[in-house]
């Protein structure tokens, strides 16, 4: 098994010397048409070595050859010095023509790698990359036949709450590249500096100009595009709390749901989706978000205009919002929930420039709840994408991690229905919490397990689930699957949250997630005791003044107090690798929040606050 992700659709290993990467390679770049980013990833790949270019020919290819020292023989001190064949590859036509695939050829007599188009050859490179990294400069002789399933293979940025800092979300879009993904979804909220309304904007957190232009920068260098995510009906928090535009309100005690059949509403929503899209001149897609707009066609004037059909009211203003962004050259996406159970002859109305993005995250019937649903959608000729989830909310606030049963349940159901369905867009989506006014869920950067196995699932969907964890492990974490088996024994895919902070001392890479996850385990192992302390209390109001029932409290007490304390500083100091200073203590307050509560109140009333330690 090589452990690859994704996991490429032909491997052939072959019975001949490995290649070998030591000091001294030549690459030799050939692109159909020039395309600078090639050539810039050639060098970063292979610093200080000789790099050539040329434009010519139809596709791209990448040939990497050892260069040898000149000797005047054929042989010098029992070396064979002579020349290396060019190494010999299929011809493209074995792609059939698919977008981004590419062939790889490794070998001693070095390797070639050719691709119909540019994004295919840098993502042939990127798997030349991780065979090095998996065999130092002793590449397996191999040749591989690769390409995507998934069109538009989609990872996600929520900045609703927490998220890492700007020059990490710069880093990790290269890093979802080398996994072969080739877009982001990226919900900005309050984080867009809006010309117009700079009152919507956070006033510590909201990405500069220069953020934003960094940013799509280094999408475009990678082969990714931003999809921005402009809220237009629903989870409109952030604009309707301000006291200039509750009026906009659907009702008063609807926060984030716009009322449709105001006046004002259509210039206020327009206006934020123009500088959305202004601020995107590279996306072809625009979404504009729509989903669980709960209070809907409530107020007097929306039941009055649409006859309170919920329905109705939705589809006349979506429509309008798809005609102002597709006349501006975008493709509009919405979230397809409310239009769920939408009667036939209200769906019929819908505009069909538009794209429906499927999102269900639980449940044992993707594939039948997502076929009726696409079916009817592609029936009136509106585009269908799926979103699976690899955090959501799951009945868990508090979540440090995603709850994996149900995450990877549900990344494997989607892709055999993408599959049969041809759904060419899967978005991962990667919630930060609930809504803009909750709690954050767990930080981003516990989350690269599932988003890795969405990559692979979406670049091939038949990529083999059972061998996931064992692959990552390895070319994650540098965990080769005979160390982690001979120290845990059998683990399966579902089990990455609950081993990885077992193996610490085996990891390799990335050991400041693994330690960074270890923290929120040790955390939950301490707030899991606390949630039994009223069972405790409970027994001291039975048998007041009994000193066998008072030092049972007051052990358990101490115990889960000191155990939470001893993870506080730890967990802090953590998150400031990733998030700024006053988003991390942020986090770790709404972790501690309801036990400082306790001990100021409960605790303090008992007399534990005070006890023996």
């Amino acid at each position: 098994m090589l452990s690859l992700i994704p996991e490429p659709k032909q491997v052939r290993i072959r019975e001949e010397k490995p290649l070998q990467i030591r000091e001294g390679v030549h690459l030799h770049l050939t692109m159909e048409q020039e395309d600078p980013r090639l050539e810039l990833h050639c060098r970063r790949a292979f610093p200080d070595q000789e790099v050539t270019s040329a434009v010519s020919g139809q596709g791209y290819s990448l040939h990497i050859q050892q260069t040898l020292p000149q000797q005047t023989g054929s042989e010098e001190n029992g070396r064979d010095t002579a020349p290396v064949k060019a190494v010999e590859v299929a011809d493209l036509s074995v792609l059939n023509g698919k977008a981004e695939g590419y062939l790889l050829e490794a070998g001693a007599r070095g390797a070639m790698i050719r691709a119909l188009d540019a994004p295919g050859l840098y993502y042939g490179l990127q798997t030349l990359l991780q065979l090095q990294s998996l065999y130092g400069g002793d590449i397996p002789a191999v040749s591989i036949t690769d390409w995507p399933d998934t069109a538009l293979r989609v990872m996600n940025f929520d900045l609703r709450q927490t998220f890492s800092k700007p020059e990490r979300l710069m880093d990790y879009l290269a890093e979802f590249s080398r996994f072969k993904t080739n877009a982001v979804l990226i919900e900005y909220e309050d984080k867009f500096l809006f010309k117009a309304h700079r009152e919507f904007a956070h006033p510590q957190h909201a990405l500069s100009r220069e953020q934003l232009e960094a940013l799509q920068t280094a999408a475009h260098e990678h082969y990714i595009e931003i999809i921005p995510l402009q809220q237009s009906f629903g989870h409109l928090e952030y604009v309707l709390r301000h006291d200039a535009w509750k009026h906009l309100r659907e009702t008063e005690e609807s926060t984030g749901e716009i009322c449709p059949s105001h006046p004002e509403t259509y210039d206020l929503i327009t206006g934020l989706l123009e500088e959305m899209m202004d601020a995107h001149p590279e996306s072809h897609y625009i979404h504009l978000g729509g989903d669980e707009v709960y209070s809907l066609c409530e107020c007097e004037a929306c039941r009055k205009q649409f006859g309170g059909v919920r329905e109705r009211a939705f589809i006349s203003f979506l429509n309008r919002l798809i005609e102002f962004t597709a006349s501006r050259g975008r493709q509009p996406v919405f979230w397809h929930d409310m239009l769920d159970k939408c009667p036939p002859e209200e769906l019929a109305k819908l505009d069909p420039r538009s794209a429906a993005m499927i999102w269900i995250y639980n449940g044992r019937n993707i594939e039948a709840e997502v076929t009726a649903l696409t079916n009817k959608f592609r029936a009136l000729g509106i585009e269908v994408m799926g979103a699976p989830a690899v955090r959501s909310f799951d009945w868990a606030e508090h979540q440090n991690y995603p709850v994996l049963d149900n995450r990877t349940d549900n990344l494997l159901q989607w892709a055999e229905t993408a599959e049969r369905l041809n759904i060419s867009c899967m978005v991962a989506t990667n919630w930060t919490g609930p809504f803009s006014l909750g709690v954050p869920y767990g930080i981003f950067e516990t989350t690269w397990y599932p988003m890795l196995l969405h990559a692979d699932l979406a670049w091939n969907r038949r990529a083999d689930a059972s061998t996931f964890i064992d692959r990552f492990l390895e070319l994650f974490h540098g965990i080769t699957p005979q160390a982690g088996h001979a120290r845990l024994g059998n683990y399966r895919l579902e089990d990455y949250y609950n081993i990885i902070w077992k193996l610490l001392d085996e990891v390799q890479k990335n050991k400041d997630y693994a330690e960074l996850i270890s923290i929120m385990h040790e955390f939950e192992v301490a707030t899991d005791r606390s949630r039994a302390i009223h069972k405790y209390v409970y027994r001291w109001e039975l048998y007041p003044g009994d000193s066998a029932e008072w030092r049972s409290l007051r052990n358990n007490y101490t115990r889960n107090h000191n155990g939470r304390e001893a993870v506080r500083p730890r967990m802090l100091k953590a998150l400031m690798e990733y998030q700024p200073r006053d988003m991390a203590e942020h986090f770790v307050s709404s972790r501690f929040y309801l036990h400082d509560y306790l001990e100021r109140t409960l605790y303090q009333e008992l007399g534990l606050v005070h006890s023996e330690s």
